[in-house]
């Protein structure tokens, strides 16, 4: 009897200690004081639609169309941005905006654009970077892109005029442009400049604003004497190109020639002129100044000295070579400059 009850006891034991294991896997004590809960901590999440950006080739100088990324906030607490710059060894050729202020709530976004105006030839790279408060920072956007340059090639880089009668217009001579660089060439500004620059003006330019690559184009210069004596001045263009300015020196001579012109006569019989100079009124020679007769009414006399006075007089020549009486005598004294 005493044995089956002392079995009994060991039996009910072993039940226990099996129901207090058992409740062990569901508490945190087989005595059933309480429980632990875990709590996740609210975390900023970044995440970029695109890491890279780049701008392909863009010609030096010249703004490219803005490239944008968006930033979100993929996490469950506000995203703290500190600071969004460019940064990297050709940061100046890329120009930021964005729209993130200082903090982003959960799941908003924000946009930030970039535009591209290399400042030389070649490749050029920057980075937008971002500081903020997500695990992760701070995050980059390369950037990158390519300039491309135009060149100028100038037919020739001085215009000689010669000889010119002061205040009298010289023919138009020209300079040929061509753009042999593999970017468009924008011309800011043609000028003469210089000490003379008042007697050479810039005519006749096909060049515009622009000059496509491997484009051409012309300038046309004239030379008006204001004074004898050499004169000389240059013409600038300024553009996009290396090397800008690039210039033609202009150079002429102002002579103090002597320009007569009279008027046709009314006569249908004469058809040319003969012009005869002296020194003294009524002195002048037998023999007139143009080898040939002249099929105009206007002549150059070239064969001047500065400070003399000198008589001229015109004669109609008809088709039988007979000339008509002299017309009236005009006078002039050539300058001395």
């Amino acid at each position: 009897m005493k044995g089956r009850a002392l079995h009994s006891r060991h039996a009910k034991e072993a039940v226990l200690a099996v129901v207090c294991i058992a409740a062990a896997l569901y508490c945190t004590s087989c005595g059933g004081a309480g429980s632990t809960e875990v709590v996740a901590t609210p975390t900023a999440g970044f995440s970029l639609s695109s890491t890279s950006i780049d701008f392909a080739s863009q010609g030096v100088g010249t703004a490219s169309a803005p490239q944008s990324a968006t930033l979100t906030n993929v996490g469950n607490a506000s995203l703290s941005l500190s600071s969004v710059e460019v940064a990297g060894s050709d940061a100046a050729d890329f120009t930021l905006t964005n729209n993130c202020g200082s903090s982003l709530a959960p799941s908003d976004q924000c946009t930030v654009t970039v535009t591209f105006k290399p400042s030389s030839a070649g490749t050029r790279t920057a980075s937008i970077v971002f500081a903020d408060n997500a695990p992760s920072s701070p995050q980059k956007v390369s950037l990158s892109g390519s300039g491309i340059a135009p060149s100028v090639s100038l037919s020739t880089t001085s215009l000689s005029f010669g000889s010119q009668p002061v205040a009298l217009t010289s023919a138009v001579e020209t300079v040929t442009l061509t753009n042999t660089g593999s970017a468009p060439l924008g011309i800011t500004s043609l000028a003469v400049v210089g000490a003379d620059l008042g007697d050479f003006a810039e005519i006749a330019n096909t060049c515009g604003g622009w000059v496509a690559a491997g484009g051409v184009c012309t300038i046309g210069v004239t030379f008006t004497p204001s004074a004898g004596g050499e004169r000389t001045a240059a013409l600038s263009i300024a553009d996009n190109a290396p090397g800008s300015p690039q210039t033609a020196s202009l150079a002429g001579a102002g002579s103090h020639d002597v320009f007569l012109s009279w008027t046709a006569s009314a006569t249908s019989e004469y058809v040319a002129y003969n012009v005869y100079r002296g020194t003294t009124s009524g002195g002048e020679s037998s023999t007139p100044l143009n080898a040939t007769p002249i099929n105009g009414t206007t002549y150059v006399d070239e064969s001047v000295t500065s400070g003399a006075t000198y008589y001229y007089v015109v004669t109609a020549v008809g088709l039988n070579g007979a000339q008509s009486a002299a017309s009236g005598e005009t006078e002039t004294t050539v300058p001395v400059n």
